[in-house]
């Protein structure tokens, strides 16, 4: 089946939802997908005996129409696509490998297609192995994940269906993987149970912070934010509201999030 992405996601995007892969219109740039595999996440995963899904999501860097181009060299922003599959990493759901940024840069994301969780998690700037904030945000098709300076985070599918996300990142720095490897894993492993899922504290950190569930705010006017109207078009809309992301500092993230009940 084909599902056509360009109301959420601002640009001429497909999925063809049983590749897992996307299709996209003449005149968008874009490089082919990175794609990480099993044995690339095995660190990271509870079960580290896993052999299979063999691919378990698909990332396609610098997408942007071609002639947005020097828009967005002149901004200092990047504009990808992810595309997670549903499969589960035995009883654990599926999830991306996890990354955090260098100095204080976030980044903002969009749920395209599907629904997803987002975890994020602060450590004490002087040692690693004591996370002092947990955050785990669900987020449906439209709805926009702000990522404050100091997190880390994963994206994770809970299925049934194909997550895709898009993301705006500033185009000055690389993810940094290694203490997500270092640690095996995120703070917790989201894992399938009788009543639905649950929360695995990981057993590498020294003091674990317990999780703050929550949802992303339905509109944020300083970053030019609505639920349901997507991301991309705002770099030639208004890419000034974009720029939190490469002077992160200058703005106050209090308001990105509302409580939710984990329960519901």
């Amino acid at each position: 089946m084909i599902l056509e992405l360009k109301k959420t996601s601002g640009l001429e995007l497909n999925l063809d939802t049983e590749k897992a892969k996307l299709i996209l219109a003449s005149g968008i740039h874009f490089s082919e997908p990175a794609v990480r595999t099993i044995d690339e996440m095995r660190e990271v995963l509870m079960d580290k005996k896993l052999s299979s899904p063999k691919d378990l999501y698909y990332m396609y860097r610098d997408v942007h129409l071609e002639t947005d181009s020097a828009l967005l060299e002149k901004n200092k922003l990047r504009y990808d696509v992810t595309v997670i599959k549903p499969d589960p990493l035995g009883k654990e759901l599926m999830k991306t490998a996890g990354h955090y940024h260098p100095g204080s840069f976030g980044e903002l994301y969009e749920v395209v297609a599907g629904r997803g969780f987002c975890m994020l998690q602060r450590p004490d700037v002087s040692d690693h192995t004591i996370i002092k904030e947990v955050i785990v945000v669900e987020a449906k098709a439209g709805q926009k994940i702000v990522i404050p300076p100091g997190f880390g985070h994963i994206l994770i599918n809970p299925g049934p269906d194909n997550l895709v996300t898009s993301n705006w990142v500033s185009s000055v720095f690389k993810s940094e993987y290694d203490l997500y490897k270092k640690a095996q894993g995120a703070a917790y492993f989201m894992v399938k149970a009788a009543l639905g899922t649950e929360f695995i504290a990981n057993s590498y950190f020294k003091r674990n912070a317990e999780i703050k569930f929550v949802k992303p705010s339905a509109k944020l006017e300083k970053f030019g934010l609505a639920e349901g109207e997507p991301i991309y078009p705002l770099v030639r809309k208004n890419a000034a509201k974009l720029d939190f992301l490469n002077r992160p500092l200058d703005f106050d993230y209090a308001d990105c999030f509302i409580t939710a009940d984990p329960k519901k």
